[in-house]
This record gives C-alpha cells, structure tokens and sequence, in this order.
C-alpha cells in the first residue's frame, strides 16, 4: 500500500518558540518524501530551489484574512489529507491531522487562567465547528489532551501526545556557582499569560534576600519593569542566544500561568539547569520533582533560599526521570506524525 501524501499549513505561526518548533517539525518530516505542499508565511525557512513551499501572502487584515482560510478553506488549499500547525481546523479540508500549541483553546470553565476575550471565544467556536474535517489531535502534554477532552466532551477523533524534544540542544552539565546573587533568566515574550507582573511582587522578597532576573522584553515592554532593582532586560534574543545565556545564568525562573507546552522547562532540563517555577498543571506534569516550586512571593522566597542553598551544596535536585519524558528525536517525531496520516 502507497503512502498517504500530504500538505503542511504553516500559515499561522506566530512566537519565535512556535516558528522554531514548526520548522523542526517541517524538517523531520521532509525526508520521508511525502509532503506535497508546504503553505508558510513568515518565519518559515524556504530551503533553496524547493518548489514545494508556497508562500501564503495575505492581501486582506490579518484577522479577516485568517476568517477566510479557516471557513472557506477550499478556496485557498487543495482537499487532501493536510497537516495543520496552526491549532484551528481548516473547513472542507478531510483528514487533518492538527497540531495544538494554543492553550486558550480551553475553556476557562475548566482551566481559570485561560482568556475569557472575545478572540480567544471565537477561536474556541471556530475550532468546535471544523472539528469533524479531523482525523486526529497533538498536544504535548497529558494535562493538555484531559483538559481538551473536558472542554470538548463530543470530540471524536484521537488525541495524540508527542512531548517534543529541545532544539538544538545536547545534554550537558553547567557548572554552577553563584557569584555574589543568584541569577535567573525568564525567556519570554509579553503576553498577559506570561505573567511577567508577578516581577512587583518580589520586591518584597528583595528586601531580605538579593537576586537577579534577566528578562527577554521589547524595550516599550519593559518600560514598567525598569524601576526595579532586580529586574535586568537582555532584549530579544534568538534561540542560540538563549542558550548562551542559560549556561551563565544560575537557573531558569518561569512565571507563566498559561501553558500547552513550555519549551524552556525541557531546555533547563536538558541542560541541568535549576528551575523555579510557578506551580501550575503543565509545569508539574513536565517538571514532576525535579523543579522549585511557588505560587506566590511567600512560596518564591521559601524555594528560591532551598535552590541557593543546593546550588552552595553542589545537591541540585534530579532531573532525570523529567527528562525521560521529552527523550525522542527528532527524527522520531517525523516517524511518529507521518505515521498519524497512514492508519
């Protein structure tokens, strides 16, 4: 029996942790010969000479334009299976296979911390309503496939989970010495989720105890945060920068509320970095006991003394049982979403 053939939709991707994740996806499939079409827009890397990859130019305002190819799909793509990144359906297209990266897709009903705005609602409504065009579902995480499968009691088709790996990275050790104060680095952008104001709240932690963390804003971003004392803006930064800038930090610290996956929690993982992180339902699931807990600045000061206190011990704690969660290759991940198309 042949092959399935089909079609990748990355017109949708937006973050520079999102496009960095399509574009490996895209690579590991690329071997096995059986994508037809690849529609990108920007951040997608075209190779040289491969007539494959289409660019998807959007003429019309984002947001109208993103409406359109969501319900009048057939207009714009061809009817064969199809490989979605962008986490909403595409209309009249059958057998999708879609990637789900967007936690808002769940109601707030069931997960408090996911937007209750108009936008995320239409989403939510527009991902119901094209749901029968799918053969199957990923996510990453088992929290995010239970609380899809809450929010949408009638979903039908299978929900897969494929932890993905870190790109680029290898697992190495970090020597660790705190000099002077420690230092931590929170890689993200500005989003409400991302909770980037917990940062006021330290400063009731900074009276007593003195630390440093480095954040990665847009200067506008960062404006608010400047009067801080303990707050230190890197800009943005691109993914080999990142990584530099965890090998000479003392930990990763992670505030975000929201998540279906957190890349950096599998980076500092991999690279046996100390992390402090808010306790919510997808770090525990990816962390276990390997990561510093807190939910508020009573708990951070509490977790942030035991990870200095370790650090001077040399008695980090063990990071190997949550690394074997996230132990597949990439090449593996192109095995296993390729095979998704073929049951």
């Amino acid at each position: 029996m042949k092959d399935t053939k089909y079609n990748i939709h990355a017109t949708n991707i937006n973050g520079l942790g999102a496009i960095n994740v399509a574009n490996e996806i895209i690579n590991s499939l690329a071997p096995l010969n059986n994508i037809q079409k690849i529609y990108y827009s920007k951040g997608i890397k075209r190779p040289k000479n491969n007539n494959n990859y289409i660019f998807y130019k959007r003429i019309l305002p984002n947001p109208i334009s993103r409406l359109a190819e969501i319900l009048f799909s057939r207009l714009f793509f061809e009817n064969i299976p199809t490989l979605v990144l962008g986490d909403i359906p595409l209309r009249g297209i059958n057998n999708q296979i879609l990637f789900v990266h967007q936690a808002n897709l769940v109601k707030p009903s069931i997960n408090k911390f996911s937007s209750n705005n108009l936008k995320y609602k239409l989403l939510r409504l527009l991902f119901n309503f094209n749901l029968k065009y799918v053969k199957s579902i990923i996510v990453q995480t088992d929290y995010m496939r239970e609380n899809l499968l809450k929010s949408f009691p009638k979903l039908k088709c299978s929900i897969k989970v494929v932890p993905l790996p870190p790109i680029n990275i290898k697992e190495e050790s970090i020597e660790n010495i705190i000099k002077d104060h420690i230092k931590l680095i929170y890689p993200a952008s500005y989003y409400k989720h991302k909770n980037h104001d917990f940062l006021f709240d330290l400063s009731k932690v900074y009276k007593t105890l003195k630390f440093e963390i480095w954040v990665t804003l847009k200067k506008e971003d960062f404006k608010k945060y400047a009067r801080l004392p303990y707050v230190k803006n890197l800009g943005i930064l691109n993914h080999n920068e990142v990584i530099e800038k965890y090998k000479i930090s003392n930990g990763l610290v992670n505030f975000s509320n929201l998540e279906s996956f957190c890349l950096p929690l599998v980076e500092a993982i991999y690279l046996n970095l100390p992390t402090l992180t808010i306790k919510r339902d997808y770090s525990e699931w990816m962390c276990e006991n390997s990561a510093y807990y807190f939910d508020d600045y009573v708990s951070f000061e509490k977790s942030l003394k035991q990870l200095i206190e370790d650090i001077s011990n040399n008695s980090q704690k063990d990071q190997e049982k949550a690394k074997g969660k996230f132990k597949f290759s990439w090449i593996e991940i192109g095995d296993k979403i390729n095979s998704y198309f073929q049951l």
